[in-house]
């Protein structure tokens, strides 16, 4: 029965403290949420550790929750933005990156060291052959984005451009670099995201 009530009935009851209804929710959304999480992250242990914050946060904040704003929406946006705030502290790190690749790498059944740095370098090597295609202006704005770590306004400054045509540049150039690697890889998000941020 409580099965069929809607997420907006729920999330209003949820908002007054209801415990009931948060544990409807929590059933509802739960496997789900885990397997998107661990879509991103690629470990199904770190996924539902996440799905558990990510619950516990929304109980503690149940006062502010709108009944008239989707709740699916608004639990996939703060997952999604956990997942890629944890992509982008592995980007940064060499050793992470490393112990994540193992892990990516390892689920598909590769042999776990050599593999791995097999891997990461055609990865790299198809990257590269990405950054070829864009126009020559096109790279420059990217790597200064990337390589040098540039806000849109500095480029545009030092380039002498508008921030928006900066904008466009990395813009078209991610759009190109994605769809390259789409087609000539296997790569699935998480390694691109830490791929394109090693840049």
């Amino acid at each position: 029965m409580a099965d069929r009530i809607p997420d907006s009935i729920l999330v209003q009851r949820l908002s007054t403290g209801d415990e009931e209804a948060f544990c409807t929710l929590y059933a509802r959304y739960w496997k789900k949420l885990c397997n998107f999480c661990c879509r991103f992250i690629g470990s199904y242990d770190l996924a539902e550790n996440y799905a558990q914050d990510i619950f516990l946060k929304i109980w503690e904040s149940r006062e502010l929750l709108d009944p008239d704003k989707s709740f699916s929406s608004f639990l996939y946006t703060i997952a999604k933005n956990k997942a890629l705030n944890y992509l982008r502290h592995v980007s940064r790190s060499e050793s992470l990156q490393r112990e994540f690749m193992q892990g990516y790498f390892g689920k598909q059944g590769y042999e776990p060291e050599c593999s791995v740095k097999l891997q990461e370098k055609d990865y790299l090597g198809l990257l590269q052959n990405a950054l070829l295609r864009l126009s020559p202006r096109q790279r420059q704005v990217f790597m200064m984005s990337r390589d040098r770590n540039l806000s849109h306004n500095e480029i545009a400054e030092k380039l002498g451009l508008s921030v928006y045509t900066v904008q466009e540049y990395m813009s078209d150039s991610l759009k190109s670099i994605k769809d390259y690697l789409s087609k000539h890889s296997d790569i699935v998000f998480p390694m691109l995201f830490i791929i394109m941020n090693i840049f």
